[in-house]
């Protein structure tokens, strides 16, 4: 349990670092936050989508704090941050079109909620050639996602050998 701990931190302060960025370079926010969100990944393959969601919400607490834009914040928790959780419940024995219908279907209401939530505050030209761009941009990062958490498992997981709670190790 005390190695769960110690590791599940040590993933939260890589990921408060990399929200920090965000708050130094001013360029690639989005790229930063995409990169914030694969970690939560590693803790759902860990440990499952239970941790997950207790890293998730630390996460969220955790930006708060760190992240002086907090437009850049609701950004972060209604799309990169959950993210993973949502790729976890759709990946779940569907065929491959039913999960992209899905996750289209989840990246289109979220940036639909997040519009709603900043139109006053921020200027956001919506087109069907800004349309057509996001759901391309968000395929490809769906794809980098699953080749990340394909990196992890067979490549990254075996250098770190994090040895799972079972009777024996308690």
């Amino acid at each position: 349990m005390s190695k769960k701990i110690a590791y599940g931190g040590m993933l939260l302060s890589l990921n408060a670092i990399l929200l920090i960025l965000i708050n130094v370079i001013p360029i690639n926010t989005l790229f930063l936050l995409g990169l914030a969100s694969f970690i939560i990944s590693i803790v759902i393959v860990e440990w499952g989508p239970i941790s997950g969601l207790t890293y998730y919400l630390a996460s969220v607490a955790l930006g708060f704090i760190i992240m002086n834009s907090k437009i850049q914040w609701l950004i972060y928790i209604f799309t990169f941050g959950i993210y993973g959780l949502i790729k976890y419940m759709i990946e779940k024995d569907r065929p491959i079109f039913v999960e992209y219908i899905l996750k289209l279907l989840f990246a289109n209401v979220t940036v639909l909620i997040l519009y709603i939530l900043m139109k006053e505050f921020v200027y956001i030209p919506i087109n069907l050639i800004s349309i057509i761009c996001f759901e391309l941009v968000f395929i490809i990062y769906d794809y980098m996602y699953s080749r990340f958490i394909d990196y992890y498992d067979y490549k990254i997981k075996k250098i770190i050998k994090i040895k799972k709670d079972t009777p024996k190790n308690r």
